[in-house]
This record gives structure tokens, sequence and C-alpha cells, in this order.
């Protein structure tokens, strides 16, 4: 566990750090860096280490459920997957049969949602700064943030700019100094458009639980790579607002739905206690040790070939947290309570080939017969025999 943690948070340590990874024995740390710079950053790599291995050493973490396939020892070969094209700085297109399985997992993530009568909701890609900072993003996750900006509203600016690119093919690196100061970002999360629709308002006493689903952006720095962790993917959400009692019971009903669903994919995973990769400030080993030992996030950790795992959707509890941040209220029961259960849709289409491979026949039959797929079956006989 305490290795997972360690690998979360020492690619921030530097930018010319990639390639961390445990050796075999997890005794050792291999990075690749410019030899001038190996020793320092060794320092600062043993440091926050050793921190976090302090702190987590007395928890264990908890497995809720573990899949009956979970020893599964055959996984395919997906590093390069037949419709998926990987564009820097970590953006995905997705056609054919990925495309088709992206739909599939979307449909049946948005009908997790049909017991509670989820109300939909579309929601912008932006989101103001302001949000953020009242969700404690900037002092928790400041390096994942994507700031939106644009040119100073000034023609003798914007001029300047259309004349250095007069001849240039790229974005010149002294583009920053003609812009105004950002206020606005591109959404990490699509929950928290939820919470700020709330602000200053207060739910019915039997809670309120919508769906939503967008783009959402974050920055990794080194740990970007194929679908595992994109700089841009789409998030489908289901959050609950209601009193603690509540939205607890929400979310163990959909932990159990979450186990059920995993056996009927025969999907090799656990559902275990995680934490959120909390950036490398003095603050951040505590927030990790409370995640962990509070069982306030709940991720789907999805298993693949060398030991790897990808986190593919969680359930995370928040307390009252938003219910004070934006000062919403459940009638007659005081500060609103929430939990959100959120479905990363590009590590699923991962995940679910690397198990099970790129040949439908060998799917299990609830995906098999999907309508997703049977439509795109269905298209390719029509392209093979237009008459």
């Amino acid at each position: 566990m305490a290795r997972e943690e360690i690998l979360k948070q020492v690619v921030y340590v530097s930018k010319n750090i990639r390639d961390v990874k445990f050796t075999a024995d997890g005794t050792t740390i291999d990075f690749v860096a410019p030899e001038e710079e190996g020793a320092a950053l060794s320092q600062a790599i043993e440091k926050i280490a050793n921190r976090l291995a302090s702190a987590l050493r007395t928890i264990q973490r908890k497995v809720l459920f573990r899949s009956s396939i979970a020893d599964r020892d055959h996984f395919f070969d997906c590093r390069e997957l037949a419709g998926v094209h990987i564009f820097p700085p970590g953006q995905a297109v997705l056609e054919e049969l990925p495309l088709a399985l992206f739909r599939y997992f979307d449909r049946v993530f948005e009908d997790f949602g049909l017991p509670w009568r989820a109300t939909p909701m579309l929601a912008p890609t932006l989101i103001s700064g302001d949000v953020l900072a009242r969700c404690d993003y900037f002092r928790s996750f400041p390096h994942y943030v994507t700031f939106t900006t644009h040119l100073k509203e000034e023609a003798a600016v914007i001029e300047r700019f259309r004349a250095r690119h007069e001849t240039e093919n790229r974005l010149l690196d002294d583009t920053l100094g003609d812009m105004v100061n950002p206020t606005t970002c591109l959404a990490p999360a699509m929950c928290y458009h939820v919470y700020d629709l709330y602000t200053r308002r207060t739910i019915p006493v039997r809670g309120v639980t919508r769906s939503i689903c967008g783009p959402c952006f974050r920055f990794e720095s080194a740990n970007i790579r194929d679908l595992r962790r994109l700089q841009e993917f789409t998030m489908r959400e289901l959050v609950f607002l209601g009193s603690r009692e509540d939205v607890l019971a929400c979310r163990e009903r959909s932990i159990e739905m979450m186990s059920k669903f995993l056996e009927h994919h025969s999907l090799a995973a656990e559902i275990r206690t995680a934490s959120d990769p909390f950036f490398i400030s003095p603050d951040a080993v505590s927030k990790t040790y409370f995640q962990l030992r509070s069982d306030s996030k709940y991720e789907v950790s999805l298993f693949l070939p060398g030991g790897d795992r990808v986190a593919a959707a969680s359930h995370n509890y928040h307390s009252d947290f938003f219910g004070r941040a934006f000062e919403t209220d459940v009638e007659s029961k005081g500060r609103m309570h929430s939990v959100c259960v959120a479905f990363g849709l590009e590590r699923w289409v991962y995940a679910f080939l690397v198990q099970h491979g790129t040949e439908p026949t060998r799917w299990p039959s609830c995906v098999r017969r999907a309508p997703e797929i049977c439509q795109l079956e269905a298209a390719s006989k029509r392209l093979a025999n237009p008459y």
C-alpha cells in the first residue's frame, strides 16, 4: 500500500523524472533522470518514501470485495489497440470496437442511478476558479489544475501576438505575457458542478441524486500513459446529497451493485480502501493517512498484467465538507453530507480489453450481446457486403 502511495507522489518532485518504479523485491525505487540531478532527486524521493512508509506502517488496506476471477493469470497485450489513438499531451481518440465499449460502459453506469431515479445533468467543461478554491482543490491538488485564459483585450497585444505567429506553426514560448490572469479552469471532476448548483440552498429531507457525465482534465506529468491515465478523460458520476445516514446507505448499495457488476462481467478486481493523490506538501501524508484510516474512499481496482492495477471507479464519502463549503443544508437535518460514485470510462475500456481481449466472441454474454456491440457488428457486415 505504501509503495502505491509513494509512486503517486514522486513524479511531482521534478519534471525530469520518468519511469519511476519499485524493484521486484519492493526495497528500491528506480527512476530515469539527468545524471547531474540524480543525487539530489534521489534524496528528495527517499524523503517522501520514508515519510509515507512511516505514516502508513500501522494501516492495513481494507478489501471489501474480491472477485471470484481475481486470480486470473492470462491477460492480453493491449499496448497497441486498434481503434485507440493517443495524442500528446494525453488525449485519446476512440473509434470502432473501443468506442462501442466506451458507449456500453457509459450507458450501464448511467443505469446505476436508476434505483434512485437520478436526475440527469449537463454541465460545462469550464469551472470557476473560485468554485475549485471552495472545494479545497488548490491546496490539495494544485499539480492537477489546468487553467484557461485568453489574450488581453488590447489591440496592440493581439496584433503583437498575431505578428509573432505570422510565419510560425507552433505556439511560441513567450505567449504567457500576453494573457490575462486566469479565473476559470478545465473541470477536474464533474461532481463540483453539482455542489455549486446547490450553493446556499436547502435540499429536501429525502435527499437528492444527480447523474452527470463529461470531460475532465488533470495534469499527471510522467504518469500520463495510454488509456489508463490521460490528461483529458471522461468521467461519469452519480452524486448523492442528503443526511449522513442516507448518503452512506446509498454508497453501501452502490458498492453491492458494483460487486455484482464485476462478477457478471468476469472482471478480476477488488473494491478496497484508497486515497487521493495529494500533492507532496507537508500535510499530504496526514490527508492520505486520514482517508485510508477513515474508509472515506473505496476504489474499484481492476487487475492488469505484471501485478499492475488501474483504479477505474471510486465510492467517495465527503462527510459534510461540501455542505459547509457551499452552505447547503438538508431540510430539518442540518448541513448536507455527500457521496459521489465516479467511473473513469476510458479506464474501463482499457482494463476490459486487457482482461478479455479484442475478439467479442470471447467476451461475457452481457457485453457481447449489448446493443452497442451488435450495432457495430451489423455496420461492419453492411460495409463488407454493401449489396
